[in-house]
């Protein structure tokens, strides 16, 4: 069984131009999901996929493998779940197997921390489960990561197999967002 990491980073940002690869306490915010899946005890892959050379670029110096996504699946209208898929399809990632697990690690996201992806890949595998999602104290689904067996990617339905992993993270989109993280950290 695989367990790689993607972490979905478009070029086109509007909010906060470039919020992918802006800079944050001397590194570019994708940097610290980077890290975090590096840290990881379970992925072996990290893979980035994006329609922008500089953020390709980017990841490969922090230590992911580029998956060039298709312009036509990089603006605001397309659902994740598109590129993801794609870049589960992509044969620079390599052949996929039912079982195999896939970590959608937000770039935006600089607290994610390995023992939160851990945590969740535990919990995957303990219960059997479909898909682990990252919640905030209340339980509210926040978008820092998302586990999912590469089989329950393509469903056309809900899964009742998910389960979740408080992670109160902040997502990035504006300066504010960097602001209210600074404050926190």
């Amino acid at each position: 069984m695989r367990i790689v990491a993607i972490i979905p980073a478009r070029g086109g940002s509007k909010r906060l131009p470039k919020k992918n690869i802006y800079p944050f306490r001397g590194k570019p915010l994708m940097a610290y999901t980077i890290e975090a899946c590096r840290q990881s005890e379970f992925i072996t892959d990290i893979f980035v996929s994006s329609d922008d050379d500089e953020i390709l670029e980017t990841g490969n110096r922090y230590g992911a493998k580029s998956l060039k996504r298709p312009v036509q699946l990089a603006d605001d209208h397309t659902p994740k779940i598109i590129a993801i898929r794609q870049a589960v399809q992509d044969a620079a990632a390599g052949a996929f197997d039912r079982d195999d697990i896939i970590v959608v690690a937000q770039a935006n996201s600089p607290q994610i921390t390995a023992k939160q992806i851990d945590d969740g890949i535990r919990l995957m595998l303990d219960h059997k489960l479909w898909e682990v999602m990252s919640t905030d104290a209340n339980g509210v689904q926040n978008a820092a990561f998302r586990i999912v067996r590469h089989h329950a990617l393509f469903n056309e339905f809900l899964s009742a197999h998910c389960g979740f992993v408080v992670a109160p993270n902040i997502d990035v989109h504006t300066e504010a967002d960097l602001q209210q993280l600074e404050s926190i950290l």
